[in-house]
């Protein structure tokens, strides 16, 4: 089993390479600490960044497969941050909700 940072790591790395398929001239960053996990960037024009502790990070790795991920591309949507086109990926994602 992965450590909190480690999963939370994981799906950062997942959703940064979708972020850069769809704008190459993306810049998603993340990282944690204390507690917190820090996903932030540009692309697609905005700005956005989504903070979350490691406590509702345990929430959705609890919740299920993919289930933090859908997480961190719902907070982008309503960010204005759209899914571009359905994946392989995205479509794991979202078949889980």
């Amino acid at each position: 089993h992965l450590t909190l940072a480690s999963f939370a790591s994981h799906v950062a790395r997942c959703v940064q390479k979708q972020l850069l398929q769809f704008d190459r001239q993306a810049a998603i960053h993340f990282d944690s600490s204390q507690n917190v996990f820090h996903l932030y960037g540009y692309t697609q024009g905005k700005m956005f960044s989504l903070l979350l502790t490691f406590a509702e990070v345990e929430e959705w790795k609890a919740a299920g497969p993919y289930a933090l991920d859908r997480c961190i591309f719902c907070e982008l949507e309503e960010k204005g941050i759209s899914i571009v086109h359905m994946t392989p990926y995205l479509r794991s994602v979202f078949s889980q909700s």
